[in-house]
């Protein structure tokens, strides 16, 4: 018996015997494994408690022998052969030989697996007419679709098992399997034609095991014919990019601005740095300077460009209409309320860019909610309960001084503070009257469009009157001397007589009762002392004298080195 269970238990297969009592009598090592039990703690145990799913017991009840049946035994898959142990003509128990197969099994499964997934991949790149080859690490073809063979001469059972290089001519398959090392928007030339090739190397882990090819363009031809379809479409974007922008509040770029001398050279650049965050800006300046203008090139510049520019002129509009004209309101918030209310300027920014021009003049309580918005980003609706947050860029606008505002209490300090982030100050047309030539002929170009009229030109003495003038009104008084002397004359050339009289009696070089040069000479007394002044106040420092004196800090140096202060 103890050589009977020693050969019992050198089987890899489980063995295991009940009697007609249906208790255990035999079991070996394999079988004790896969159920999980000692072989001392089975024998004598009644075989439905140690498998309560066992088919033993049927066979034992049938008399029937059972083969190749599938049992699952805890996590394992075994395969059962069963049958009644007969003696004299009696049976007298049943027995049972199985075998685990959970890892065949898995194997037998992944194998359909990549069978059905070759087998699609096939398929796939037969549909698509596509041209690739596989090969090995030597190099050796393991797979190549129907087209490309028959391109290269061959068919698929030929050209699988040999080397790539005898199939396809000037190819370097073998090459990128060895290497490792990808060839991306390669020319080759097969049999006469020029193709562009990628060749990528096939990996398992770290180890290269391949290389795959494939034909990305199957002649040169179709490469030009895609980079020329690529250039139209992208001139289609730009095209539909500049109309939406258009329809959707920002008119003005950076080549907007017209003008090239030092000052709004450096405006420009602030303006192109400002625009790459969505930083809050503020944009000072006189009146008519541009302020707007400004506004409209920082969203344009911007990642904001695609959506809405909403502006508001906090000046314009009557204090008791300006909240739900920016925050909205809901129905029935006040007599003469839409039906459904009314989204405020705030919501309708979303996503792009909201412009408050005149800040300075807006009410001091309507200060403490754009305060709230510029924190929280969101809004609340007049006669609404629920808040709605709001995805948006601030830029404020102003021509007046905020310091002394918030000295004298009407303006929040704490309101200053948060719009005063990214400063950007708009020089006067009298800082920059280099690009004065440059803003007329701008402006009589666009009027010659407008009218239909031809262009008009600009005499020497009027050009030089409009370089001396010292344009309170800024770029916009200039723009609106140009059409007044363009509506008034018929002529081709614009005269000193074709300007108004307040410009001719205000120009030095034209006021015949100072003599030649004085008044210049009394202006850059006081520019140069003003100068000295401010540096001393500011302890040396330009940029805060330029601040005191309001110029800008090129325009300060620029003035420096004039008057030679050092």
């Amino acid at each position: 018996m103890p050589l009977m269970s020693s050969i019992l238990d050198s089987l890899t297969s489980g063995v295991i015997a009940i009697d007609c009592d249906e208790r255990i009598i035999v079991i070996n090592e394999a079988a004790a494994r896969l159920m999980d039990v000692s072989k001392e703690q089975a024998l004598g145990s009644r075989m439905l408690e140690v498998i309560p799913n066992s088919g033993l017991v049927k066979v034992l009840h049938t008399g029937k022998p059972e083969f190749g049946g599938r049992q699952v035994i805890g996590q394992r898959t075994v395969l059962t052969n069963r049958s009644p142990i007969m003696h004299d003509g009696l049976m007298i128990g049943a027995v049972s030989v199985f075998q685990d197969i959970t890892e065949m099994e898995r194997v037998s499964r992944e194998l359909d697996s990549t069978k059905t997934l070759v087998h699609t991949l096939e398929e796939v790149l037969a549909g698509a007419e596509e041209w690739m080859v596989v090969v090995d690490t030597n190099g050796i073809i393991t797979m190549i679709s129907k087209e490309y063979a028959e391109f290269n001469g061959t068919t698929v059972s030929k050209a699988i098992g040999k080397h790539v290089t005898a199939v396809i001519e000037n190819t370097r398959m073998h090459i990128v399997a060895q290497t490792g090392v990808a060839e991306m928007g390669e020319a080759q030339i097969i049999r006469g034609r020029e193709l562009i090739v990628n060749r990528i190397p096939l990996k398992e882990g770290d180890r290269v095991v391949g290389s795959y090819g494939r034909v990305v363009f199957k002649d040169v031809e179709q490469l030009w014919e895609l980079a020329t379809k690529l250039k139209v479409l992208e001139s289609k974007v730009r095209y539909y990019e500049k109309e939406l922008t258009q329809l959707r509040g920002a008119r003005y770029t950076l080549e907007s601005i017209i003008g090239s001398g030092p000052a709004i050279t450096a405006a420009k650049a602030e303006v192109l740095r400002a625009s790459q965050t969505d930083s809050t800006v503020l944009l000072r300046g006189e009146t008519g300077t541009g302020k707007e203008l400004f506004a409209h090139a920082v969203h344009v510049a911007g990642q904001r460009r695609s959506g809405p520019f909403i502006k508001i002129n906090c000046a314009a509009v009557p204090a008791e209409l300006l909240e739900s004209e920016l925050f909205g309101y809901e129905e029935g918030a006040f007599t003469g309320a839409r039906k459904g209310g009314k989204p405020g300027k705030f919501e309708m920014a979303a996503g792009g860019t909201f412009f408050l021009d005149e800040i300075g003049d807006m009410p001091l309580p309507m200060q403490a909610k754009l305060l709230r918005v510029l924190q929280e980003r969101e809004v609340e609706r007049v006669g609404g309960t629920t808040t709605r947050p709001v995805d948006i860029r601030i830029i404020a606008a102003t021509g007046r001084a905020l310091e002394e505002l918030v000295r004298q209490g009407d303006f929040r300090a704490d309101l200053y503070y948060r719009i005063h982030v990214i400063p950007i100050t708009i020089p006067p047309l009298r800082e920059r009257r280099e690009d004065i030539p440059a803003i007329a002929e701008h402006f009589l170009t666009r009027l010659a469009s407008d009218t239909g009229e031809p262009k008009r030109s600009i005499s020497p003495e009027l050009m030089e009157i409009l370089n001396t003038y010292d344009w309170p009104g800024n770029v916009r008084e200039l723009q609106n001397v140009l059409e007044r002397g363009v509506a008034m004359t018929r002529s081709k050339l614009l005269s000193p007589e074709h300007m108004p009289d307040h410009l001719l009696r205000t120009t030095p070089n034209v006021r015949k009762d100072v003599a030649p040069g004085s008044l210049a000479n009394v202006k850059a007394e006081a520019e140069r002392t003003a100068i000295i002044a401010a540096l001393q106040a500011a302890g040396g420092n330009k940029t805060r004298a330029a601040a005191m004196l309001r110029i800008h800090r090129v325009k300060l140096h620029e003035k420096m080195k004039r008057y030679r202060i050092s």
